[in-house]
């Protein structure tokens, strides 16, 4: 099976390469308005014909392709996540994107441990560091497809797109996975060990940036009232909101890569399929409070299951089941219990526990009954 991988390298300081990626970075900003166009973004295809011709020559041309390719994408991925463009993009952080092997000849990684990298000075023989945590993976890559190199200080970071080769694992060993607000993570294996991972800090931090966006919207608004410049209000929204996107996206890459190192070999991480069609609401049930509403908005669910997905490649595999009573079913009994908070008691058998815990074992049960009768529990393309 082959798989996917983002590792990191450090680069030795260049001044050629810093202009590099300042080049880089300006073509992508010059052709940005164009690929805009008034809000109807055009594809990489039409955005390459129309502006070729202007900004070819201070790059090479497979690196004036691919900042085209990589300008027209940004606004593909804007639109499938749903974000409104108002404006054309700019981009304030130097990078550039090199391809290596069958996708392009911008850059190779060479035995003797220096870089061969496209420069505007030309071609440059550049010492690399594989920090440790990366040195097995790295030794044992199939293909190196590109590196994003990025400035770091005086040196440079490069995020290298490797492919490896790795052993089919089959999902042998279930493991329940309960994700939460306060307990991110709680995961049981079949031999009853326990992982928690706590989301608490986070979400502290997430309380005060609400705080300080409210605050900002306020100030916003008063100054619209007024007449007066909002620049220097909206910016600040936008660094806020950008740092807490960089701040969740970070603990989701951590969070899943503890249950991964903690999950035994053969692993089934079993998760809850949280887009399981549910029955229309009834005009009786009580809406969900605003504050409600609001944590759920922030809780990164989605995002560490698909990066739990990667990053068990070639340890196990995940699945899914029907969250339907995970939650209030007793999971030594399975007749429906009391959860108060942290708390499950079951009247019938006596049982208690914690409720993360216990849902996790139902989790975790429930797949072992659908396996074991034949029926495939909800495939992760469903989700």
């Amino acid at each position: 099976m082959l798989v996917q991988k983002t590792l990191h390298v450090v680069i030795e300081p260049d001044q050629d390469l810093r202009e590099t990626l300042n080049v880089f970075t300006g073509v992508c900003n010059q052709v940005s308005p164009t690929a805009y166009n008034s809000g109807k973004p055009l594809n990489a295809l039409r955005l390459h014909k129309a502006e070729y011709p202007a900004v070819k020559g201070v790059l090479s041309s497979q690196l004036t392709c691919t900042a085209i390719r990589l300008t027209a994408g940004a606004y593909v991925a804007a639109r499938k996540n749903g974000h409104e463009i108002t404006r054309p993009f700019r981009w304030e952080v130097p990078y550039a994107l090199f391809l290596i092997g069958t996708r392009g000849r911008d850059a190779r990684f060479k035995p003797d441990g220096t870089l061969s990298i496209w420069t505007v000075g030309g071609r440059k023989h550049l010492r690399y560091h594989v920090p440790e945590v990366f040195q097995d993976t790295f030794s044992n890559v199939t293909t190196i497809d590109s590196v994003v190199v990025v400035p770091n200080g005086d040196t440079f970071i490069g995020h290298v797109c490797v492919t490896l080769e790795v052993p089919d694992a089959p999902g042998i060993v279930p493991v329940g996975v309960d994700l939460n607000e306060t307990n991110a993570i709680v995961a049981v294996d079949a031999d009853g060990r326990t992982l928690f991972i706590t989301g608490l800090h986070r979400r502290v931090l997430n309380t005060r940036t609400r705080k300080t966006n409210a605050r900002l919207q306020s100030k916003l608004e008063a100054k619209k009232a007024e007449g007066k410049n909002t620049r220097s209000v909206v910016r600040a929204l936008k660094r806020l909101s950008l740092k807490r996107s960089r701040r969740t996206r970070d603990f989701c890459h951590c969070a899943a890569k503890q249950l991964v190192e903690w999950a035994p070999q053969n692993c089934m991480l079993v998760f809850e399929d949280l887009s399981f069609p549910k029955k229309k609401e009834q005009k009786a049930q009580k809406k969900r409070s605003k504050a409600l509403n609001r944590r759920l908005s922030v809780w990164p669910r989605g995002m560490i299951r698909e990066f739990t997905t990667y990053k068990v490649a070639g340890k196990g595999e995940t699945a899914e089941v029907n969250p339907a009573y995970t939650s209030q079913t007793c999971s030594r009994c399975g007749l429906l219990g009391t959860r108060s908070r942290h708390s499950f008691s079951c009247p019938h058998c006596g049982h208690a526990d914690h409720s993360d815990i216990n849902a996790a074992i139902n989790i975790r049960n429930k797949f072992t009954a659908l396996r074991d009768s034949g029926v495939p529990s909800t495939p992760p393309e469903a989700s």
